[in-house]
């Protein structure tokens, strides 16, 4: 933040302040016509920087910045990041008070030292398996095929490996796992040189908009809860802060959380206003946002209350590599809890 900002408690104290100073001025203005009340200067800018993908979980933030929910007082300034190396550079940022990541990227960022705390869930089960060979009904279908899976060694691969074991497939013996990009997998179906492919949203949308063949064959949430024995989603995405902000800055910490969990649901409820700031910030096309809302899995919850389905997530991970969330579960300091 630049050097003049002030926290969010001391403008408040500055308002009070300035009615308390605008009542005794009337006051006084009764008692003597004549005298002139003094004139209230402009409230100081607090600027915050935030920072996001161009993807689900930053879809709120974009409300929060259009709809001026902290204020006409605060200036938010949004940065995108597309790349781990850029992600990590915001993370230690001193200008930076939150940033949207995914799950796994906080934790290994926490687990490395960086002044980081999760404050909440926000994005779920956004991976899927889809298909366009009608042969494939079920998990024992794919004995023998070959499964395109995006980003290797990523929560993407270690959670469908997962999957597929429960289901009694065994990766390189039972079944082929070949890695490719995100786009590639994406044109390789829609091409028919692959018949099965683990994809996210709102890639996948985008797809059966150009082949209403294809279908999703597994249901992630379903499988997680199968596994885990537990009856939440599969998380993936969330909001995290500075240790640092919530040190100096409680309150806004406190009314960023609120405010986002509000500006996440008006993303469920207007989907194509937020498709159509989905297309002004991140230039994405605003017609398969709309229709990938409603399938992107966004639902708030806190950290706090959390806990027990993300350490079962980072165990799962952990499971196929220590280096996935760092080499440790996370301790409680890295879970966000209001003061």
């Amino acid at each position: 933040m630049k050097a003049k900002s002030v926290y969010a408690l001391c403008l408040s104290l500055l308002l009070s302040l300035f009615f308390m100073l605008s009542a005794c001025s009337q006051q006084k203005n009764e008692n003597s016509p004549k005298s002139a009340a003094p004139s209230a200067g402009p409230a100081e800018i607090l600027n915050i920087t935030v920072g996001g993908p161009p993807s689900p979980p930053s879809l709120p933030i974009l409300r929060l910045i259009e709809s001026k929910a902290l204020g006409e007082s605060v200036n938010i300034e949004f940065k995108t990041w597309e790349s781990i190396d850029t992600l990590t550079a915001l993370a230690k940022d001193n200008q930076v008070s939150f940033l949207a990541l995914p799950l796994n990227n906080a934790v290994v960022m926490y687990n490395k030292g960086m002044d980081l705390s999760l404050m909440n869930v926000n994005t779920w089960s956004v991976m899927s398996m889809i298909t366009t060979d009608p042969s494939i009904q079920s998990w024992a279908d794919l004995k023998g095929k070959t499964l395109y899976v995006p980003m290797k060694s990523s929560p993407v691969d270690y959670i469908t490996q997962t999957f597929l074991k429960h289901n009694g497939l065994e990766p390189g013996k039972d079944i082929t796992l070949h890695y490719t990009q995100l786009a590639e997998g994406a044109q390789l179906l829609l091409s028919g040189k692959a018949s099965t492919i683990v994809s996210i949203q709102p890639q996948i949308t985008a797809i059966q908009m150009k082949n209403d063949q294809v279908r999703s064959i597994v249901d992630y949430k379903k499988e997680w809860q199968q596994v885990t024995k537990l009856n939440t989603d599969l998380p993936n995405a969330g909001l995290a802060t500075k240790q640092s902000v919530i040190a100096s800055q409680p309150e806004l910490v406190a009314r960023f959380q609120e405010e986002y969990q509000k500006a996440l649901q008006w993303t469920l409820d207007n989907p194509k206003e937020a498709a159509q700031l989905a297309n002004k910030y991140f230039k994405l096309d605003a017609g398969v946002v709309e229709k990938a809302i409603p399938h992107m899995a966004l639902d708030f919850a806190s950290a706090s209350e959390s806990k027990e389905v993300l350490s079962t997530y980072y165990q799962t991970l952990m499971n196929y590599s220590k280096d996935s969330i760092g080499g440790k579960l996370p301790d409680e300091q890295f879970y966000y809890q209001p003061k």
